[in-house]
């Protein structure tokens, strides 16, 4: 046996070492169901203009990806979205809605809405800037 560095994995190398901690957490996640969800808001033309992301897995609910364009900031949009997801998320089983942010992007919004600063990771990922954990129970 040996050991390599390798500093862009293949796509096989990752799959790899997911399958096998996939394959380790399955006996305390059986019958794991993860249902991914978004809302999107589109153009005339059917394009996306931005949006939410997200995945239930059980009753906890991740918001993955959240993201409006500047001209469609600090007019409600971002509120209504996020009130939708945790409808949805509700409707769907979820107990507790999770995300993360980085200092310069929206933690005051989050926080107005209700979202606890549960972790941080400070100087993440350049010193400066903290990438922060946030929950929300349903």
């Amino acid at each position: 046996m040996k050991i390599d560095l390798i500093l862009s994995p293949s796509d096989k190398e990752i799959s790899d070492i997911y399958n096998g901690l996939s394959a380790f957490n399955e006996p305390y996640f059986p019958d794991l169901d993860e249902t991914s969800l978004g809302y999107f808001y589109r153009n005339e033309d059917g394009g996306v203009l931005g949006g939410a992301v997200g995945k239930l897995i059980f009753t906890a609910f991740h918001l993955n990806y959240f993201w409006l364009p500047e001209s469609l900031r600090g007019l409600g949009y971002g509120t209504h979205v996020l009130k939708l997801m945790e409808q949805e998320a509700i409707k769907r089983g979820a107990i507790n809605m999770f995300l993360d942010t980085y200092t310069f992007q929206a933690p005051e919004f989050y926080e107005s809405a209700g979202y606890q600063e549960v972790g941080r990771f400070t100087d993440y990922p350049k010193a400066g800037i903290d990438k922060i954990f946030y929950q929300k129970h349903l």
